[in-house]
């Protein structure tokens, strides 16, 4: 075990820089893929803040909403990130695992905690081919935005009931294709899917995840989040927001009428930005792959007109804004681009 590794760097952290940027109070945070326009927060009893959290309710519109019973609810599913190497350690499941080398860092970074060999793979399909004792798979994945094809899924289902492998597959901006989850069907031996409320909800301040999976683990996971992971309040609102059809029905709406003004206006501006045409999207986030210098230089002009965004290595990721949002981005690259232009025929 190595608990001295250095964690990894996240979007969301607009607060972090308004501490260090003047003005930046005023920023437009385009930076944690998250739905800009959440689910609507109702009044709340006082009582949820002193009454310990009964999880029932929240189970019950968990089963409903996905189809199946989650083996446990955590704090976010980063906590489940968190639980599965000793977990799986315990299992004696084997010491090689598999991640994307593109994606979300918490992953790769807490197998090594847990002094498991991590390795890297370029695509999915490196899976049918290798040795692995244990892969993590995203989908669709943060930041490449790709989404498994069918084959594959078909291919990884089958591997998994002809071995003893295990799969994290990482599920939580699925919300809005939710067409595309393997929750659709019983799971494979050896899955184990994560769920968020954060990403299509756009309740990540809530830090509700759900961890779903063969229930002979259901005990082991359960034990090692302890008691209470989540709080009354959030347990009482994410209930609300699984039961809310009729919401949710709207914001798949929305986020459809937001994607096609985004790609008609903004698209083409940040594309003429980046010198780029090189996206890729869900309908949460929008990619941009760049080279390191074209990612940190995008990064710091848009710092300049108040708009925060996501950099990664050689990346760049934006959110979709909600409605209202749209004019203050539309502008800010608008003054951008012009300044562009002044300067090129200065």
């Amino acid at each position: 075990m190595n608990f001295d590794l250095t964690p990894p760097k996240h979007g969301g952290d607009l607060e972090a820089w308004q501490r260090l940027e003047h003005g930046a109070q005023h920023w437009l945070d385009l930076s944690s893929a998250c739905n800009r326009e959440p689910w609507p927060i109702p009044a709340l009893s006082s009582k949820l803040w002193y009454e310990l959290p009964d999880q029932f309710v929240l189970e019950e519109a968990a089963t409903e909403y996905f189809g199946q019973a989650p083996l446990a609810i955590g704090a976010g599913t980063q906590q489940f990130i968190e639980i599965l190497p000793p977990l799986l350690q315990k299992k004696r499941a084997g010491s090689t695992v598999m991640v994307p080398k593109m994606g979300y860092q918490e992953h790769a970074y807490c197998w090594r905690k847990w002094g498991y060999d991590v390795l890297e793979y370029q695509t999915v399909g490196e899976l049918l081919s290798t040795a692995w004792d244990i892969a993590v798979v995203v989908q669709p994945n943060n930041p490449t935005a790709e989404y498994l094809g069918d084959d594959e899924s078909q291919q990884l289902k089958t591997l998994l009931i002809n071995s003893q492998r295990y799969l994290v597959l990482d599920e939580a901006f699925l919300d809005a294709t939710p067409a595309r989850s393997w929750l659709n069907q019983p799971l494979p031996r050896g899955c184990f899917v994560l769920r968020s409320v954060g990403k299509f909800f756009g309740l990540a301040g809530a830090r509700v995840g759900l961890l779903f999976g063969e229930s002979q683990y259901k005990a082991a996971a359960r034990s090692l989040i302890g008691p209470w992971p989540v709080a009354t309040p959030a347990v009482h609102l994410v209930s609300a927001a699984l039961n809310d059809k009729a919401w949710q029905a709207e914001a798949l709406e929305s986020l459809a009428e937001r994607h096609d003004y985004f790609m008609a206006t903004i698209v083409p501006k940040l594309n003429t930005l980046f010198d780029s045409q090189a996206i890729q999207y869900t309908p949460l986030f929008y990619t941009w792959v760049l080279d390191e210098a074209q990612a940190d230089k995008a990064f710091l002009a848009l710092h300049s007109v108040g708009i925060h965004i996501r950099l990664g290595q050689g990346w760049v990721r934006i959110s979709l804004p909600a409605g209202h949002e749209m004019q203050h981005l539309n502008a800010g690259l608008v003054r951008l681009l012009q300044g562009h232009q002044l300067k090129e025929l200065g």
